[in-house]
């Protein structure tokens, strides 16, 4: 049991922290649930300031105005629990049930919006900026030129290995990795000694494999010309409303010209031909119609 002395200096001590100031609101959240509210407010002050404390440090220069909304959710959350109660602090006479389950109820809501506020704050900033569909198709040919090098290099193995005529594995590698080829590339020789007379090679089949990724990469690259030859000025289009971040759609459309520009070009896709509705995708997403109704997409 702590005595006196402990316990007012572990409060002093709670309320020298960096949510030191919401003591008393901790105290007074758990008034009705706990028979020790002032260990209660300690143990959540001082928890929840190391917690803030940690995040701050992670977030470096990306803190923002983290703290302040940190703050700002945790008393609300604090504040809700201040309405629950206990039937074995309150007693149990006329206790008021469906009064208590709600609150729980709201107090809950909070504690997950508290939760969820601060999960979605580290994945907005560690998100990986979207590529321009431009990028995209730069690190598609770059893919596609290794795939097609890899396939000449297999080539060249096989025909190198007819050449220099050597029957054993060991010195065989030996002798292609001296020639400069790709080590990774030498692995994949196998041995077809029972139905290729003991010849080593790189299976044909693996040829045939990474043939089928060279053409897939092609097709690939081709479907993004005709995505950015299909792309839209922002002059182009009539914004109806802006889908969030959840997916859902706000309207009316309050847009930021500056934003809009910056981003310079959208990518249609069609969302409704009934009603010739497409979603512009840039540096946000929006619903929107054609000003030209004779554009092709």
């Amino acid at each position: 049991m702590e005595t006196l002395n402990q316990e007012k200096t572990a409060i002093n001590e709670a309320k020298k922290m960096i949510l030191g100031d919401l003591w008393d609101l901790c105290y007074r959240a758990h008034s009705h649930t706990s028979f020790s509210p002032e260990r209660r407010a300690n143990s959540y002050v001082k928890e929840y300031s190391e917690l803030l404390e940690s995040d701050l440090k992670e977030l470096g220069e990306n803190q923002g105005n983290y703290r302040e909304k940190f703050i700002n959710k945790f008393g609300e959350w604090m504040r809700a629990k201040g309405n629950c109660m206990s039937s074995m602090i309150t007693g149990g006479a006329n206790f008021p049930v469906s009064k208590a389950n709600k609150a729980n109820a709201r107090e809950r809501k909070k504690s997950d919006d508290f939760s969820y506020w601060r999960k979605k704050y580290f994945n907005a900033v560690n998100r990986v900026p979207t590529k321009s569909p431009e990028d995209d198709r730069d690190e598609a040919e770059r893919k596609l030129e290794n795939i097609v090098n890899a396939q000449l290099e297999m080539k060249l193995i096989n025909s190198e290995i007819r050449e220099c005529k050597i029957k054993d594995l060991e010195p065989l590698i030996k002798h292609l990795t001296g020639v400069g080829f790709n080590s990774v590339l030498i692995s994949l020789i196998d041995n077809f000694s029972s139905r290729n007379s003991g010849k080593y090679k790189i299976p044909g089949f693996t040829l045939t494999n990474n043939n089928a990724k060279i053409k897939a990469a092609e097709k690939k690259i081709k479907m993004m010309d005709a995505r950015i030859k299909n792309k839209n000025t922002w002059e182009d289009i009539i914004f109806i409303s802006r889908i969030d971040g959840n997916g859902h759609i706000n309207y009316p459309c309050r847009i930021e010209r500056d934003k809009i520009r910056d981003s310079k070009k959208f990518e249609i896709n069609c969302l409704s031909l009934s009603n010739r509705t497409f979603i512009a995708s840039g540096f946000e997403s929006y619903v929107v119609r054609l000003r030209k109704k004779d554009k092709k997409l």
